[in-house]
């Protein structure tokens, strides 16, 4: 999954760049979810609560990113995007090996 997000995921961001509107809105959805997530995590209490918070602070990251170069696009902000993304998901992987 994570050379598909590396090798694809530039790719699919610039095509899904064109509908400008329509992905800034859908990328604001989706980290309002991740928000939410975050604080629900971080209520729960678990022991698992700093590496859930690191994952979706990651994916965050990778929204504001994905945004950014959706607004004015630039390099910087899309290898950001796909590195960030990249970060959460071996969060997450590692998440659930240990």
């Amino acid at each position: 999954m994570a050379l598909a997000v590396l090798f694809g995921g530039s790719a699919l961001l610039q095509q899904v760049a064109q509908f400008r509107g329509l992905t800034i809105s859908a990328l604001v959805l989706l980290a309002v979810v991740i928000i939410y997530a975050f604080r629900r995590n971080y209520r729960a209490g678990v022991p698992s609560a700093r590496l859930h918070a690191a994952r979706d602070t990651a994916f965050l990251a990778a929204i504001v990113a994905a945004i950014a170069f959706v607004a004015d696009p630039a390099r910087w902000s899309l290898g950001t995007a796909v590195a960030a993304l990249e970060i959460g998901l071996m969060i997450e992987l590692l998440g659930r090996l240990a």
